[in-house]
């Protein structure tokens, strides 16, 4: 259920979708931008640095056709219209807790601990097990038909 009061944390993929060119991923582009434009105007999205950070590296050097720097910069600044999380060492610890108890890699804790501390009640991603749930916060793939 996602009611539009609700906050929504979106991982580095969908932004990754929403600017690759590949022919390959059309319909996973479109739907990339349409997730990113409602989240912008519902006010509802979240993310961390932590995805800023991802999104630079992965758009201008991994992806197919990458893209310019000057362009990945213009990207991240509309990104950052979204909230943004920056983590401290409080929320660096519990993402070391919960790369403990759950067996994840470090990166993707701190994507749900960032999630967490901005109070979110899900987790798009492509890369985290759909459905994983740690208290309130649930992991969706929205790309999952």
């Amino acid at each position: 259920m996602n009611f539009m009061s609700d906050k929504i944390f979106l991982d580095t993929n969908i932004f990754i979708y929403a600017i690759d060119s590949s022919p390959m991923i059309i319909a996973k582009r479109d739907f990339a931008r349409r997730l990113v434009m409602e989240h912008v105007e519902n006010e509802s999205g979240v993310i961390s640095i932590q995805v800023l950070q991802e999104f630079f590296q992965v758009a201008t050097r991994k992806i197919e056709t990458p893209i310019s720097i000057e362009d990945a910069l213009q990207f991240m600044q509309y990104m950052s219209i979204l909230d943004t999380v920056i983590a401290d060492l409080d929320m660096v610890v519990a993402a070391v807790r919960l790369h403990q108890r759950y067996s994840l890699s470090f990166w993707d804790s701190l994507i749900l601990q960032a999630a967490k501390s901005a109070g979110c009640t899900q987790v798009l991603s492509e890369d985290l097990q759909n459905d994983f749930r740690i208290g309130g916060l649930v992991v969706r793939n929205p790309f999952r038909l």
